[in-house]
């Protein structure tokens, strides 16, 4: 094999790993990114003096407990959806990287997202984007996309699934 012909094979092979690590494969819109995707906690709150000692009443009915669904705030009211603050995922997307928007990652931009989320009796959730940073980059359209493949176990009322709120927060990060 002759020089050039080394080189020429050489060329091939390395243009052929990055087209594999840059450019999009199957759907055409999509490709091999990285992104981590996960909830933040909260911020921590400062402590809050004890209430002052009340009697002791049995549990009210309209509060909702689980053992091993979601945790959950008292309902306001039957209508009100319950605050989902520690979900319990039944289904997440495989390999979310994918949804990571090319020219950010193209360019190593980071972002990160936050949805508010209605959750369904079936666990399912229909979310909106609340704040996104920074902006025009495509990571609003891209956490959407994150949320709509997970599935989480429904909030529960008087034993029965009901509708929920949820704030999710997905990080984008060009490094994983």
């Amino acid at each position: 094999m002759s020089f050039c012909a080394a080189v020429g094979v050489a060329a091939l092979v390395l243009f052929g790993i990055a087209a594999l690590r840059y450019a999009p494969l199957w759907p055409p819109h999509d490709g091999p990114y990285v992104a981590v995707v996960s909830e933040m906690a909260p911020a921590p709150q400062a402590p809050r003096a004890p209430p002052p000692e009340q009697p002791r009443q049995p549990p009210r009915t309209d509060e909702l407990q689980t053992e091993s669904g979601p945790s959950i705030a008292p309902a306001v009211a039957p209508s009100e959806p319950v605050v989902i603050t520690n979900p319990v995922w039944i289904e997440r997307p495989r390999n979310p990287e994918r949804f990571y928007p090319r020219q950010a990652f193209m360019r190593g931009v980071g972002g990160e997202v936050v949805l508010q989320c209605d959750v369904d009796t079936d666990g399912r959730m229909v979310c909106v984007v609340v704040s996104e940073t920074p902006e025009g980059q495509g990571f609003g359209d891209a956490a959407l996309r994150i949320a709509a493949g997970h599935v989480m176990r429904p909030a529960t009322q008087n034993g029965a699934p009901a509708r929920g709120r949820y704030r999710m927060v997905v990080p984008f990060s060009p490094a994983g």
